[in-house]
C-alpha cells in the first residue's frame, strides 16, 4: 500500500502494516463526520419542532380570539337585536340576515381546524360577515372588491379579513355623514385592505391584533403583513400562498 507526496511520484509506503492504521484514521474520520453531520440533523430537526410548536401556538391563539370575537356579547347582541327589527318591519329580510348570521358562525366554527383557506372562502365570508354589519348600520359601511379571478385559490390564514374588518369597525367613526367604504384588491401579489380614516374620539388603538395577524403569515407564509398609515388612509397588505 502507498501513497504520492505531493509535488514527487516516489509513492509512501507504510512499514510493518502502516496501511492499517491508514484505515483506521479513515474510519475515526468517517465516524466523527457521520456524528457532525447526526448532530446538524438532529438540530435541523429540533428547529423545525420547535417552529412547528410556535405555529400551533400561534394558531390556537389566534383563532381563540377569531371565536371570541364573533361570539362576543356585542356582536350576538347587536345581531339579534338587529334581527328582531328586521322580524317586525321586514319578515323577509330577517330571513336573509339569519340565514348570513349562521353563515358566518358556520364559517369561525370550521376554520378553527384549518391552517390556511382559499381566499375565494374567505371573501364568501367576508360577504355574510359585512351584510350583518351594513344592515346594523343602517347601510353606512360597504366593500368594493377587486380580485382578478386567478387568485381565488392563493391561500392566506383564516378569518384574516374578519380581523382587519373588525378593526375598521372598532377605531372608525362610521355614520350616514361619515360612511365608511372598504377596498379589498391586489397589487404586487398582495392582498391590500384599504380603508378612509375617520378616527373615534378618545379612542386608543393597541395594534394587537395586527401584531398577532403579522406573526400568524410570517410563520405560515414566510412573510409579515405590511401596515402603512397615510394622513387619510389605513393600507394592509396581506402576502398570499400560491
Amino acid at each position: 500500500v502507498g501513497k504520492v507526496l505531493a509535488g514527487t511520484s516516489e509513492p509512501l509506503i507504510f512499514p510493518n502494516g502502516g496501511w492499517r492504521l491508514l484505515i483506521v484514521v479513515w474510519l475515526v474520520e468517517l465516524v466523527i463526520l457521520g456524528l457532525l453531520l447526526a448532530n446538524r440533523s438532529m438540530q435541523h430537526t429540533m428547529k423545525l419542532q420547535q417552529e412547528a410548536a410556535e405555529l400551533q401556538k400561534e394558531n390556537n391563539t389566534a383563532r381563540y380570539t377569531a371565536l371570541q370575537n364573533q361570539l362576543n356579547p356585542h356582536f350576538l347582541f347587536n345581531s339579534l337585536n338587529t334581527l328582531i327589527a328586521e322580524i317586525e318591519y321586514s319578515p323577509a329580510d330577517a330571513i336573509y340576515f339569519t340565514k348570513h348570521l349562521s353563515s358566518v358562525y358556520r364559517y369561525v366554527l370550521q376554520s378553527q381546524d384549518k391552517m390556511l383557506v382559499t381566499l375565494a372562502e374567505e371573501l364568501e365570508f367576508m360577504r355574510s360577515y359585512l351584510f350583518l354589519h351594513e344592515v346594523r348600520l343602517g347601510n353606512c359601511i360597504s366593500c368594493e372588491y377587486a380580485i382578478p379571478d386567478e387568485y381565488n385559490d392563493s391561500m392566506l390564514p383564516p378569518l384574516t379579513l374578519q380581523l382587519l374588518v373588525e378593526n375598521v369597525i372598532k377605531h372608525n367613526s362610521i355614520t350616514m355623514n361619515k360612511p365608511m367604504k372598504i377596498h379589498i384588491g391586489i397589487e404586487n401579489e398582495r392582498l391590500v385592505i384599504t380603508n378612509p380614516i375617520h378616527p373615534k374620539k378618545n379612542h386608543v388603538s393597541s395594534g394587537v391584533g395586527l401584531q398577532n395577524l403579522s406573526k400568524r403569515c410570517k410563520l405560515m407564509l414566510g412573510e409579515e403583513i405590511e401596515v402603512e398609515k397615510q394622513e387619510y388612509l389605513f393600507v394592509v397588505k396581506v402576502p398570499l400562498y400560491e
